[in-house]
């Protein structure tokens, strides 16, 4: 018999058992119910088998115990019928578990898009009439940290057009105490446009002394060679990255630059100094030079001298050097390398998901939540949408 008849011969069975053991629903508990149930509809099935297979010779067998999972225990004990011969296997039970699975599917489903524990809980209670319990929904989410240890040990590509680095920052329990701490993400531009998570940690602060740790690990998965790297502007940093890929270039992100130096502007200055600012790193046209650059910052000191000079020291030249690299590479890219943003695409994502948690009671649970919405994000984003401009990449390195 083909299995589809089965399947509708099994479901018309298990409507008629629970119409006929409903009844006696107000004498058990819900899993004394759930095993009388199954065990009635297993022995139906047989006995239908046996009278199907009557040429061949089998005959029942008895029973043979199994634990079974139900939505509220993970272990109820089961009869489940047999066949002499073996061939008996109860299409019961392959339902149950189809719907188990689907089951825990939208659970993490559920979880991976930023619900809490207690709402998944509560949602299945609502559509299916029995809940999942907390324990179990970061059970389920838990299957994500062996895939990502997995990850974490596999051999990265040999060369990466740019790297982009970023940290944000999430609460976090240790002990006794709750604390923002700093979640290190990299990922990068491959040779064939595409985008790929290279790195996720997580640490009590940010620093470059632990961005190198990071970018050590990068080197012994296999990353040889980088032509630039994107970063914020953390001091140090550019100096700690020359460590490790010393050929390759240093972008600071414009954005937070714009950023720190307008906090330090009074407010009826603002819009006018901020118009100012823009114009110097407005450099998207194939005739734009850092020289045009530097003239640009020299204007806006004297525009502002005598009353912003301090502030004004973050545009020095020395200074400055590292947020005008991007104008060494092809007007197609810059405005893809000139800040952090598409990181900050990124992170927007992972707060999304977080937020709804109050905090993280371990590391691990803060790392695997944050992984499977970044393999989310690769999959529907990086992954399935190269990016078409990097083709004009210049075609330096010892890779190409």
């Amino acid at each position: 018999m083909k299995k589809k008849t089965r399947e509708d011969q099994v479901t018309k069975m298990i409507d008629a058992g629970l119409n006929n053991l409903f009844k006696s629903q107000d004498t058990l508990n819900l899993d004394e119910f759930t095993i009388v149930v199954l065990e009635a509809l297993m022995l139906l099935e047989r006995e239908d088998y046996l009278k199907r297979h009557d040429g061949k010779k089998d005959s029942a067998n008895g029973t043979y115990k199994r634990n079974f999972s139900s939505l509220r225990k993970n272990s109820l004990q089961i009869n489940i019928p047999r066949s002499r011969n073996g061939e008996f296997k109860p299409l019961t039970m392959e339902l149950i578990k189809q719907q188990r699975e689907q089951v825990n599917n939208l659970s993490l489903l559920l979880y991976r898009k930023g619900m809490s524990t207690r709402d998944v809980s509560s949602i299945l209670q609502e559509f299916f009439g029995e809940s999942i319990s907390r324990d179990s929904v970061n059970s389920l989410a838990k299957t994500f940290h062996k895939i990502r240890k997995n990850w974490e040990e596999r051999k990265l590509d040999a060369y990466y057009k740019v790297m982009y680095c970023d940290a944000l920052f999430i609460t976090l329990r240790r002990g006794k105490s709750y604390s923002k701490e700093a979640v290190y993400v990299i990922y990068g531009v491959k040779d064939d446009n595409t985008r790929e998570l290279l790195l996720l940690e997580v640490n009590p602060s940010e620093s470059s002394t632990v961005w190198g740790e990071y970018l050590t690990k990068l080197r012994n998965r296999g990353v040889e060679q980088v032509d630039l790297i994107v970063a914020d502007g953390l001091p140090h940093f550019a100096d700690e990255a020359k460590k490790h890929y010393p050929e390759a270039d240093i972008q600071r992100c414009v954005v937070h630059l714009k950023r720190n130096i307008l906090n330090k502007i009074r407010a009826k200055d603002k819009e006018e100094f901020a118009l100012d600012l823009k114009e110097i790193f407005n450099n998207f046209e194939t005739t734009s030079t850092k020289k045009q650059a530097l003239e640009k910052i020299e204007k806006l000191k004297n525009n502002w001298k005598g009353m912003y000079d301090k502030t004004l020291e973050k545009l020095s030249e020395e200074n400055i050097r590292d947020y005008l690299t991007y104008i060494d590479y092809p007007v197609e890219v810059r405005r893809m390398i000139y800040t952090t943003n598409s990181v900050e695409n990124l992170n927007r994502q992972i707060r999304k998901v977080t937020k709804t948690k109050i905090s993280f009671e371990r590391e691990e649970n803060l790392l695997n939540l944050v992984f499977m919405v970044i393999k989310d994000f690769e999959t529907n984003n990086w992954q399935k949408y190269p990016i078409s401009n990097f083709k004009f990449w210049p075609r330096f390195t010892q890779f190409s």
